[in-house]
């Protein structure tokens, strides 16, 4: 029912996947290659052995559901489609659960339908704490009858926010996202345990309705990112001021704050392309769109804007990002956009290898795509290069994560069904790949 606009690539993967299916293929050989125009010579095969990949297994663990990150370095998380979730560690190659801290019954209100959600919380030694609930018409009697889904977060609120004894409370309504580690959330609550009060964070004031009756979900975005890098205000996403079905998914970044009228109505960086910020010695970094074929990375400052780099190309068709580091899918460089410096990715054993999901924490280096029709996925590090690997499962990843060691993990449906998964780990360094 949400933003059409916001849809990442992991999210399209599974709408690709729970739609159609999985594109399964009975033979990985006979791949054919053409010569130069004389003739003369040919490019180096495609790696084709389906299994060479175990050379950099180092672990695989069944499981019945996908794997993702939390708030909390070391710990992961599984949730079913009836909302019951459970805590992991992962140490090496072992995956271990743990137990959660608790659970909260908690209720919020979005467009005037009151919806509940059971949230396990596991709170580390820091004090820092991560949840997460499920609200969906299949598993829960409550009368609600605009939404269907509604995916529950919980986490400690940023300082500039910090109200004693209360949570920020998150949630995202595109049941397409289930699986994702990059959500966009169009609603926020402080959350108070002791009384089981709610209270918005971001004004709704003057929200329009969608086409389903409920409160756009364009209107005050919330990403992991923005919360992690709060300052005074709540820097976050909106369309509002865009048709809710314009052709180049138009958004603004905003400023939380002000007085009156004109509370959380402060525009601050118009039109950009991707739901990142950052900061540099001068102000806030955007990427903001600049024509109908380029965007540039800016440095804005409050008043003045500064271009610190420009980009050619579609930014939803050739590019993808993935935290920091943004990735051409057609040259395979890679940008820092903290400083827009570049460099180029070295893939071995591939050819016309197409990208559609892209994880680096800017050293180790993982992606999934496809070369002529076969599933791929490319493991390795930005500096010293990466290798591809052929083999049809990979077709069906989802949650692909960095580990704090350097590894690779990620989870793999057993079929097109989803009805299991397999979580898998790699190693990736490069004497390891070689």
């Amino acid at each position: 029912m949400k933003k059409g606009y916001i849809i990442t690539a992991v999210a399209l993967l599974l709408v690709v996947c729970f739609a159609v299916g999985f594109v399964m293929r009975d033979s990985i050989g006979n791949i054919l290659h053409r010569g130069d125009p004389e003739g003369t010579t040919a490019p180096p095969p495609v790696h084709t052995d389906a299994d060479d990949y175990m050379a950099i297994l180092r672990g695989s663990v069944d499981y019945s559901e996908p794997i993702m990150k939390t708030d909390i370095d070391g710990i992961y998380y599984t949730m079913t489609k009836t909302g019951e979730v459970s805590f992991f560690k992962v140490n090496g190659d072992q995956i271990s659960e743990i137990a959660p801290s608790g659970v909260y019954d908690v209720s919020v209100t979005c467009t005037n339908q009151q919806i509940p959600a059971r949230v396990y919380y596991y709170t580390a030694g820091d004090g820092v704490v991560t949840g997460y609930g499920l609200f969906t018409t299949d598993s829960s009697d409550a009368q609600v009858y605009i939404y269907d889904y509604a995916f529950f977060k919980l986490s400690n609120l940023p300082d500039a926010y910090a109200s004693s004894g209360a949570y920020l409370l998150l949630v995202d309504t595109t049941k397409e996202d289930f699986y994702s580690n990059n959500k966009v959330y169009e609603e926020d609550f402080r959350y108070y345990p002791n009384s089981g009060e709610t209270s918005y964070i971001l004004s709704v004031d003057n929200r329009a309705f969608d086409t389903t009756g409920a409160f756009r979900a364009d209107y005050a975005m919330l990403t992991d990112n923005a919360v992690k890098r709060c300052g005074e205000n709540f820097l976050f996403f909106s369309a509002r001021q865009y048709h809710l079905f314009t052709k180049d998914n138009n958004m603004d970044i905003y400023m939380a704050g002000g007085s009156g009228n004109n509370r959380d109505n402060n525009r601050y960086i118009e039109d950009v392309v991707d739901f990142w910020f950052s900061y540099d010695a001068n102000g806030v970094l955007a990427l903001q769109r600049n024509g109908e074929d380029g965007f540039n990375l800016i440095s804005y400052d409050g008043g003045t804007e500064t271009v610190v780099k420009e980009f050619k190309g579609n930014y939803a068709e050739n590019y993808i990002r993935s935290g920091d580091w943004l990735l051409d899918k057609n040259t395979f460089a890679l940008y820092d956009l903290n400083t827009g410096a570049s460099k180029t990715l070295k893939l071995e054993n591939t050819n016309q290898f197409i990208a559609d999901i892209f994880v680096t924490d800017g050293n180790v280096v993982f992606l999934r795509g496809a070369s002529e029709g076969i599933a791929a996925v490319a493991i390795g590090t930005v500096d010293g290069g990466a290798v591809c690997y052929y083999n049809d499962m990979f077709s069906g990843i989802f949650s692909p994560m960095i580990l704090r060691d350097g590894s690779v993990m990620m989870s793999v449906a057993a079929d097109k069904e989803g009805s299991a998964y397999s979580i898998k780990i790699f190693n990736t360094a490069a004497s390891e790949i070689a």
